[in-house]
């Protein structure tokens, strides 16, 4: 562009319009001239490439050539004499093409089928003739026995497909591996060839949950979306504060109804998922004093009465009122089990306080409460399932051959270890036993291992969010949902290496937390790419994300920056990001702004990244260098300027939209898109914002970034355009 000559000015008025006009000639400078502000990409964001990632992960894989084509006259075929709960699988099957793809299959008996050319044949070889046949002509074999319960063999060919279970769960653990194969094709969408030959290690695959009046939506969507998907069977869920007829003193405002709870046990078996009740009895009965009821039967000293946590097993009116409540919860229930509690008994006030209590002794108190409850359960058909952790004390040692064998004993043990000793206690001891593990992925895949070499009853994946948050959880603690899937693989096929939580797809944290969020927010399936635009952020940069002399990222040398980061241009979430190299940008790569710490005191308050191109995405990777100290703090923003002088500002939302380069994201608003390890070994990452242009049919002119000057200022290290949102 040719600069307009200026003459007549005095000659301070004439630079300063120069330099207007000089800034006026960068801003319009088109795409791919000198000084360039965006360059182009055709595959901006692009599917995920290779095979699906199945979880949990098959006990025998073979990937085959070819896939199998969806078309107008692919069936789904079930057994002629099919019922309710055969037809799961089918329903199930047909969601997830409703879902991703906007169709569904046509449901046909095996009658109706002339030929298994087409078809997708789903149940037991004993229910469904064309299941058999095919089973035969692949020399496949399924019988009760083998793979045996639970267990499936799954045949993708490019004319026909085969699920065929050892039994009804079985055959719906085949289709929920099948739903996993499902791909965008050249034309249409189609499932990977595949051979599949699968059964589970552990018998009982639990997670545990606490109801609440959120349940009917939250937990409902938790069974079709991840629990049923990844062949959990199992669910604990914790009903003391159940709105019960027989406690209505008692309620809650935020506890769960009964028809709630009822919404979710439909759903439970419609997924072939058994619903276990818990009602803590003993310790952690809280519950039984709320709205301030029931206060004679605390066993407390008179100096800590607020410490509603125990009751006198003594007293016999404890059974008064417990017993109307197992029954009402055994009716809704229709339990084969139901889980008492029973643990950290002495863990807030001494117990028993009361001179008999005394008396009696720990030991014999606790066992004369386990046993009237296992007979009243037992006199009602149910078992009993309990906590192990009061076994395991010292003080507990005399009295262990007092309780029936058939007792399930729950181990939980939270911390992160190789062996887990305990369990072999409870094996030896002759209870059937569960363990039961919280979130953290090497507590998980380390617990389950031991549960395998001690040919224990199965897995229970505990969650302890506090009662009535199921509203705000996948916002607030988000870590202890999306690790389910972490579970799901360590449950079903525990890793067979001695390094826990380094095995599988969904082994890391980030990995479960990005498959996750994608299958809760499930969307359509697009094979074609999204053309785009990576942005420029060199002359915008202000540090350098690598710190060799003290200089760079937060200004504590090479052992805590950045360095894993690689520079160029790599695929996260499906999109291309260039991050700058500070060693071709003079030591510059990152927008990093002004922060409270002293070593990021001078660095300027906001920045300002030439554009000049439209967007329906936007999409930014970053992270901030210290943490803020209130969850959703904005500590900065990003306003998007346009063309016509219009502009939108996008708040930054501490653990929300962009989170610290050292800590796991809490909300599944904060997606993570890289991690990696400093040369201290610490764990970091960056988190990706996608925002949706409301204006797409404008030009961006710029973006500027600001901070709110805390510890917790954004740290911008690309960004990138998407033409359309994938």
């Amino acid at each position: 562009m040719e600069r307009p000559a200026v003459t007549g000015l005095n000659p301070l008025t004439r630079l300063r319009l120069l330099r207007l006009l000089a800034a006026l000639v960068i801003l319009v400078v088109p795409v791919g001239g000198t000084g360039a502000a965006t360059s182009a990409v055709p595959d901006a964001w692009a599917p995920p490439a290779g095979r699906p990632v199945i979880i949990p992960q098959p006990q025998s894989l073979r990937w085959l050539p070819g896939s199998f084509p969806l078309s107008d006259q692919t069936r789904i075929v079930v057994g002629d004499d099919a019922a309710a709960e055969d037809l799961y699988a089918a329903r199930d099957l047909n969601e997830e093409f409703r879902a991703l793809t906007g169709r569904t299959l046509p449901v046909v008996r095996a009658a109706a089928v002339a030929e298994p050319r087409d078809v997708i044949v789903l149940g037991e070889p004993a229910l469904n003739r064309w299941a058999e046949m095919l089973l035969a002509r692949e020399g496949l074999r399924v019988s009760p026995a083998d793979p045996g319960p639970e267990g499936y063999v799954l045949k993708v060919t490019p004319t026909a497909v085969v699920a065929a279970g050892s039994d009804r769960r079985g055959t719906y653990y085949a289709v929920q591996t099948l739903r996993q194969l499902l791909a965008p094709a050249s034309s249409g969408f189609s499932f990977a060839g595949a051979e599949v030959r699968d059964w589970p290690i552990h018998r009982v695959r639990a997670v545990h949950i606490l109801l609440d009046n959120a349940s009917d939506e939250f937990h409902v969507a938790l069974i079709d979306r991840i629990l049923s998907r990844f062949k959990f069977n199992t669910i604990v869920a914790e009903a003391e504060y159940v709105r019960w007829e027989s406690g209505r003193n008692l309620w809650h405002p935020s506890g769960a109804s009964k028809e709630e709870v009822a919404a979710l046990l439909q759903a439970a078996r419609e997924r072939h998922i058994e619903v276990i009740p818990l009602i803590q009895t003993l310790g952690h009965a809280e519950w039984l004093y709320n709205n301030n009821q029931n206060l004679d039967l605390l066993e407390i000293p008179p100096d800590q009465s607020n410490a509603r946590y125990v009751y006198n097993p003594l007293n016999p009116r404890v059974y008064e009122v417990l017993f109307p409540i197992f029954d009402e919860a055994i009716k809704l229930f229709q339990p084969r089990y139901l889980h008492i509690g029973h643990d950290e008994v002495r863990n807030v006030v001494p117990f028993p306080w009361s001179a008999e209590g005394k008396r009696l002794g720990f030991g014999e108190l606790f066992v004369r409460d386990t046993l009237k409850l296992y007979e009243f359960l037992k006199s009602r058909g149910v078992g009993t399932m309990m906590w192990g952790d009061v076994l395991l004390t010292n003080d507990f040692a005399r009295e262990i051959d007092r309780l029936p064998r058939d007792i399930v004993t729950v181990d939980w043990q939270y911390q992160e270890a190789a062996r887990y000793p305990s369990l072999s206690r409870f094996v030896k001891w002759g209870f059937p036993t569960i363990a039961a593990t919280w979130w953290k992925p090497q507590n998980i895949v380390g617990f389950a291992q031991e549960g395998e070499r001690q040919r224990i009853l199965g897995m229970l994946r505990t969650t302890w969010t506090g009662h009535f948050q199921n509203r705000a959880v996948l916002e607030r603690q988000y870590q202890q949902i999306y690790t389910y899937l972490v579970a799901a693989e360590a449950f079903w096929k525990p890793p067979r290496t001695a390094a826990p939580g380094q095995t599988g797809p969904a082994a890391h944290a980030d990995d479960a937390a990005a498959r996750f969020r994608r299958e809760w927010h499930r969307a359509p399936l697009r094979g074609a790419p999204v053309p785009g635009f990576i942005v420029d952020l060199r002359a915008a940069a202000t540090r350098s994300h690598i710190d060799a002399n003290g200089q760079g990222w937060i200004g504590k040398g090479r052992d805590f920056d950045l360095r894993a980061l690689p520079a160029g241009r790599r695929r996260y979430g499906g999109i291309v990001f260039e991050v700058v190299d500070p060693a071709k940008n003079q030591g510059r790569s990152i927008i990093l702004l002004r922060g409270a710490r002293e070593e990021l005191r001078r660095l300027p308050p906001r920045g300002r990244i030439l554009v000049g191109q439209r967007a329906a995405v936007v999409a930014f990777l970053h992270a901030t260098p210290f943490a803020a100290p209130r969850f959703g703090e904005e500590i900065g923003a990003y306003t998007v300027r346009y063309g016509d002088g219009a502009q939108e500002t996008i708040p930054l939302l501490y653990k929300r939209t962009i989170g610290s380069w050292l800590e796991e994201p809490v909300s599944i608003d904060q997606e993570i898109a890289w991690s990696g390890q400093t040369l201290s070994g610490l764990e970091v990452r960056l988190s990706l914002l996608r925002w949706v242009n409301p204006h797409p049919e404008k030009t961006i002119a710029a973006i500027e970034v600001t901070t709110r000057g805390s510890d917790a200022t954004p740290a911008l290290f690309a960004v990138t355009l998407l033409s359309e949102k994938p």
